[in-house]
């Protein structure tokens, strides 16, 4: 994301999303096969071209299709372990981030010297809370790590501005669970 970043950004704008919002806020790199951003605009052959050249490909792989309403672009490159995509998406299932209380949480982070633009770690956990299929399992584990990062009330207050309260509350009840339960995803205790 180093090099895809400042080169998307150069001509478009790019705000961080999926799991990539831990490391950018945070600095903690999560395991993901994936990185996510959201660009409102695209041209999905120059957007392959900027990130063939941000990463010195001389050949490019890509796919673009529409799902609703929303462009779904995904560049597939070779790495150490198999295949990395990057997934540019034209909208949340929530809608166009600035065209929702989402404008309001995006962050512009330094990060190891690169200038993102990211959501916050509010508006991430209300988009996992109210993914179309559900919060996943590994979606409360992450939550449970940084749980003590997260502003809860800020969050549910954007959850309520969006209309989905009720879900975001199910999903901040799921970590707390987890968390009372003393287990971890990867099997450690939370208690320690």
């Amino acid at each position: 994301m180093k090099r895809v970043y400042p080169a998307l950004s150069s001509r478009y704008n790019v705000v961080v999303g999926r799991s990539q919002v831990f490391y950018v806020n945070l600095g903690l790199a999560l395991p993901s096969k994936d990185v996510g951003l959201f660009i409102e605009e695209f041209n999905p052959l120059e957007l392959s071209r900027l990130i063939a050249e941000a990463l010195g490909l001389s050949e490019e792989r890509f796919e673009f299709f529409r799902k609703g309403h929303n462009q779904i672009f995904h560049f597939f490159a070779r790495a150490e372990r198999g295949v990395v995509a990057v997934e540019v998406m034209s909208r949340t299932h929530l809608g166009k981030i600035s065209e929702t209380p989402l404008f309001e949480e995006v962050r512009h982070v330094e990060r190891e010297g690169v200038f993102y633009w990211t959501l916050s770690l509010e508006a991430y956990a209300v988009l996992q809370a109210t993914r179309p299929d559900g919060p996943r399992d590994v979606d409360v584990a992450r939550f449970v790590l940084v749980f003590d990062k997260v502003d809860w009330r800020r969050a549910e207050w954007l959850a309520e501005r969006l209309g989905v309260g009720n879900r975001f509350n199910m999903f901040r009840d799921l970590i707390r669970v987890r968390i009372h339960s003393g287990v971890r995803q990867d099997g450690r205790s939370t208690l320690s």
